[in-house]
């Protein structure tokens, strides 16, 4: 047998999604310090922020099958869009009431359930009662607790049923108490859409002091009392308990609360810390990240607050060429041989005049899929070969380009509508430009142009920069609006950007610090990312 068997078809070195990963994920796992450091109960970090494929859910399946006190809850079951539904939910978020405690109290209320669950083995209405009554005993005495103790005790048989019905009837709670005292309201409300929006001022004020005396506070501070409550309870505790929260960036609630929930559950996370023997830990895409602080500034949501609370996963060349290594010996000690082969032994030494690993991992953000992917591709330009060579490689690369540049304005378009005509701009243009060559009206025409053509950019930022200045009767700056595009191309990972000859080109997903409008001038240079080159036809 020779040390390069023929590579078959339909060979990989494994899938884009973590949850469809299982063998390499696990086999060849690469350890990354990410893992520690959430797994950790002393350790303040609990939410994994990052872009989509550089490994959020591969750490919290990794936590899972490390210990065993383990609880991932699925979005999609805890039935909250019945809250996204709802006709009262509906009228309190179009009526500007602030719905955060209510939601934080919603979080907390199912993250306590799940750990009394873990932590007690609660699995029939039995044990509930058993339990409870085990905590109502050992603080009978203590007349701090009296109301945490009162709340419980409205679940005490309840604590192993499923967590949708929970979420459901504490949301009836406010339902009934809504419908209670804004009756004739709603009904307005449900036979007519522009309602609220009819209102005036000084009436539309007054119905929110009403609606707040009614959604107050008190549901937040009994859970407060809670989460002490057990904290105290549990002190003697030693094993971990954890609770694994995951694809909040797919559709599993309506837009309308989306962003309230998410913050209100990062609000909720830091009181959960008083459970030692509890960790929650969630995944969170940056880019949402992004778009949760651009829809709730108003309340002075402020990421730079919950940057304690934050795990930014990132991973280096090395650490990448680790990871590929790795899942390539596998492969080959799985199905072709018992030698070791790695990287090097398949592929061509040099692409370009730049070694073959540098030259794959340049036209990458640093993420673990983005290399899989890469490879994978390669891989099917080399099949019934035992090598693979230059023009694979390259052959490869223009179809992982195509796929990244996709990939991206999938990812954006929910926080930017028009980001594909953003991208557009950089089309057969030189690798590096200076901005003095988008400076002209040709090219804030063409884009006016693009971004009127399709009404879902209509939402975008950008075109809405474009018509207040349009309605407002004066003429935007080019150059104001080549700042805002930058900008934005820059935090995707289109593009890095030079402010001075001196310093080096700043990439958003290296720094993971944004740029300001400000400091790009005409004299800034512009670098297309290697990535995207191929897709966009650059001229190198």
């Amino acid at each position: 047998m020779t040390k390069n068997p023929i590579i078959q078809n339909g060979a990989s070195i494994g899938q884009l999604s973590a949850e469809a990963d299982d063998e390499f994920l696990f086999e060849c796992f690469f350890d990354h310090p990410i893992v520690a450091e959430v797994r950790s109960p002393q350790s303040p970090k609990m939410i994994i922020l990052g872009s989509t494929g550089i490994g959020k859910t591969a750490a919290l399946r990794m936590i899972e099958k490390l210990e065993e006190r383990v609880y991932s809850v699925e979005l999609d079951e805890l039935s909250l869009n019945y809250i996204s539904n709802s006709n009262v939910i509906s009228f309190l978020t179009e009526l500007g009431v602030p719905m955060d405690h209510f939601f934080q109290a919603l979080w907390k209320h199912v993250i306590c359930v799940e750990y009394i669950k873990l932590r007690y083995a609660i699995k029939s209405e039995d044990s509930s009662k058993r339990w409870f009554g085990n905590l109502k005993d050992a603080f009978s005495g203590d007349g701090a607790k009296k109301r945490a103790l009162a709340y419980l005790e409205k679940w005490e048989g309840k604590f192993w049923i499923s967590v949708d019905e929970t979420v459901k009837e504490i949301t009836e709670t406010l339902e009934k108490a809504i419908e209670a005292n804004f009756t004739t309201e709603l009904e307005k409300f449900a036979l007519d859409a522009g309602f609220v929006r009819k209102l005036g001022q000084e009436k539309k004020t007054q119905l929110v002091q009403r609606v707040k005396s009614v959604v107050d506070a008190d549901l937040l501070t009994e859970l407060a009392q809670v989460i002490r409550l057990l904290s105290a309870y549990d002190s003697n505790g030693q094993a971990s308990h954890y609770v694994l929260i995951d694809k909040l960036d797919e559709n599993w609630i309506g837009d309308n609360v989306k962003f309230s929930l998410i913050r209100s559950l990062i609000e909720a996370l830091k009181s959960m810390r008083k459970i030692r023997n509890l960790k929650v830990v969630v995944a969170l895409r940056a880019d949402l990240m992004e778009k949760v602080i651009e829809e709730t500034k108003e309340d002075g949501f402020q990421s730079e607050k919950y940057e304690d609370y934050f795990a930014r996963i990132s991973w280096t060349p090395e650490q990448l060429r680790t990871l590929v290594n790795d899942r390539i010996n596998f492969l080959y000690r799985r199905k072709y041989t018992k030698q070791n082969v790695f990287f090097d032994d398949i592929m061509p030494p040099v692409i370009n005049k730049v070694k073959t690993f540098p030259f794959l991992i340049e036209r990458t953000l640093l993420r673990p899929r983005d290399i899989i992917t890469f490879v994978n591709l390669c891989f099917a330009q080399g099949a019934e070969k035992t090598e693979i060579s230059k023009s694979d490689v390259l052959k490869a690369e223009l179809i992982y380009s195509t796929n990244r540049y996709d990939a991206m304005v999938d990812e954006w378009r929910p926080v930017y509508p028009a980001i594909e005509p953003c991208l557009k701009v950089l089309r057969e243009r030189r690798e590096s430009f200076l901005l003095s060559e988008l400076n002209t009206s040709r090219f804030a025409d063409t884009l006016l142009e693009e971004l009127v053509a399709d009404r879902r950019y209509e939402k975008d930022p950008l075109f809405q920069l474009v018509d207040n200045s349009v309605t407002s009767g004066s003429d935007i700056h080019v150059f104001t609006l080549v700042q805002s595009l930058m900008v934005r191309l820059h935090l995707v990972g289109a593009i890095g950007v030079n402010t001075s000859p001196q310093q080096p080109f700043q990439w958003f997903y290296k720094t993971h610090r944004r740029i300001a409008p400000t400091v790009l001038t005409s004299s800034s240079k512009v670098r297309i990312h290697p990535m995207l080159q191929a897709a966009l036809a650059t001229i190198r």
